[in-house]
């Protein structure tokens, strides 16, 4: 095999090779090809999910899908779920009420977005994503699995295996990505550990079909946890508004130690399912059971080489609060745009480390939070949970990485609510009202795809200074003047105080929507300005 990986003549030569094309590979792949990256995707299932498991996208995470165009494609699959919805801790679903939670349910609703969350479940999303990746260039391959692969200083040289026909074939890239799960084989062969709190729990997952989608509706609830003399554990309503029937999923504590997924017949599932919804000759379907592990673990490393995990493959968490695949989803975004900015010569390939700085703190913290709040549902209910899902999803700020720190960042919390945040280099641009040709317009939907420089309504000085240093550089950068004589107009007149400048001064948003840089006021003169602006450029692409 290592004189195969070593044979010069390759079947095929791609910038970058995904392996894994569940929810965390796919967006990637259409990431990167709405950036002009063909990736080539090797998914060893014969297609995307067939099972719900993720089924909540934050404010922030629609955000995301927003900039690629999908979003609207989303809510035809799925329109928002009512913010009311909530937790329940109960004898059964039937049953009495001990407690209601009440999720909080800020990550997906929140003034910080223009916006709203999504319950859409993951076998809904990921035709979606599919679809939109293929049509925008990416080479999904389903079926299709890694055999091996060698890293050099040039590249990645793989042999993939269609899984029906048997056949393998030779690829080169520039770079791989591992989202090939929470056994990552991509992490394993690399010999990056994890850490974290490691195992909480084993569970089985019992998919089933049954008559309680009244029962859910009336109680304003999502889900419940639930503990009688027979069976106890937790009850999901997965979301799917055009599903005939619903599909719930029961989770069980089992020890794997003593027991295992054949000592879980189909009879065994339907009591413990009908002890969970309280009614004991319910019909019941039984759909799959699957056993799973609830973990906190995060890899020591994110980037290794030219090749670098994203996803489960980089850290996985309990799923309270419902921030696993939201986390992936930004992990794939900020890795997509920096691959495609070395690829396409804009950047130096250092600027790709700054992935593994930026996001492997706020995996660590992100594992770290969820898991306390699962620890606070569980023994102290919702008296006690001080955990926020809104400032863990939006509200973190990256305190090194592709910025340009300004004085006194240091001091600056690594989190905070969103809405306290002005422009802060690292921090995720604010959400304000502009209006273009009368109509109303999220500042937002000027940032995706390429950098963005922001003048306030007196700053035509740094407009000017822009349009040179962008055609020195042959950088693509969307140039705007807000308020002023500028294309968009500031009805409220809070840009300067959203971004923290003056009219004069002058804000970088990266392509993800992240703070670059920014200065307050304009230079001394056009000449010294356009210097300044072509040494933050250069410096927030290592250039």
């Amino acid at each position: 095999m290592k004189q195969a990986l070593n044979n010069p003549s390759f079947d095929e030569t791609v910038p970058v090779l995904v392996v894994g094309g569940s929810l965390a590979g796919l967006s990637l792949s259409l990431f990167l090809a709405k950036q002009g990256i063909k990736p080539l995707v090797v998914e060893r299932h014969p297609g995307t999910a067939i099972h719900p498991r993720v089924s909540s996208l934050t404010a922030r995470t629609m955000e995301i899908f927003r900039s690629v165009g999908i979003e609207e494609e989303i809510r035809h699959e799925e329109p928002p779920f009512p913010g009311e919805f909530g937790i329940m801790f109960v004898e059964s679903l039937a049953g009495q009420v001990y407690e209601n939670l009440m999720e909080d349910m800020s990550a997906y609703f929140t003034d910080a977005s223009p916006v709203e969350g999504n319950g859409i479940a993951q076998d809904l999303l990921e035709p979606v994503l599919r679809a939109r990746a293929e049509q925008a260039g990416a080479d999904l391959r389903y079926n299709t699995e890694l055999v091996e692969f060698e890293a050099d200083e040039d590249g990645i040289s793989a042999i993939i295996r269609d899984r029906i026909s048997g056949e393998t074939r030779h690829v080169r890239s520039e770079y791989m990505v591992g989202a090939d799960g929470s056994r990552s084989g991509t992490r394993e062969q690399l010999g990056i550990g994890q850490h974290g709190e490691g195992t909480l729990c084993h569970l089985i997952s019992i998919i089933f079909d049954a008559d309680i989608h009244e029962l859910f509706r009336s109680s304003n609830a999502h889900m419940c946890f639930f503990a009688n003399e027979e069976a106890s554990g937790s009850l999901v309503l997965y979301p799917g508004t055009f599903r005939r029937p619903h599909i719930y999923r029961l989770d069980v504590v089992y020890d794997p130690e003593e027991e295992t997924i054949d000592d879980y017949p189909e009879e065994r599932c339907i009591a413990l399912v009908r002890a969970a919804i309280g009614i004991p000759d319910i019909p019941v379907a039984i759909r799959k059971v699957m056993t799973w592990e609830m973990a906190a673990r995060v890899a020591d490393r994110f980037q290794q080489g030219r090749v670098f995990l994203v996803g489960d493959s980089a850290r996985v968490q309990p799923p309270s609060g419902g921030l696993g695949g939201n986390t992936g989803i930004a992990e794939a975004q900020n890795l997509a745009w920096k691959l495609a900015a070395v690829l396409r010569g804009e950047a130096c390939q250092d600027l790709l480390a700054t992935y593994d700085a930026e996001r492997r703190p706020i995996a660590d913290y992100t594992a770290e939070q969820v898991v306390m709040l699962s620890e606070q549902r569980e023994h102290e209910g919702s008296d006690g949970i001080t955990v926020n899902t809104l400032h863990v999803n939006m509200g973190y700020r990256y305190p090194c990485g592709a910025i340009v720190p300004e004085a006194g960042g240091v001091h600056l919390p690594m989190v905070q609510p969103p809405e306290l945040w002005t422009g802060q280099p690292g921090t995720r641009a604010v959400h304000l009202i502009l209006e273009r040709e009368g109509q109303p317009v999220s500042i937002l939907d000027l940032y995706g795809s390429r950098f963005v420089l922001l003048t306030g309504s007196s700053g035509q000085k740094w407009l000017e200074a822009a349009q040179q240093v962008k055609a020195a550089l042959q950088l693509p950068m969307d140039i705007y003047q807000i308020g002023g004589h500028g294309g968009f107009s500031n009805p409220g007149n809070n840009f300067s105080d959203a971004y923290g400048i003056t009219s004069t001064g002058v804000v970088i948003v990266r392509p993800d929507g992240y703070i670059g840089w920014r200065k307050p006021i304009a230079g001394e003169n056009k000449e010294k300005m356009a210097q300044e602006l072509t040494d933050v450029l250069s410096t927030l692409l290592f250039r």
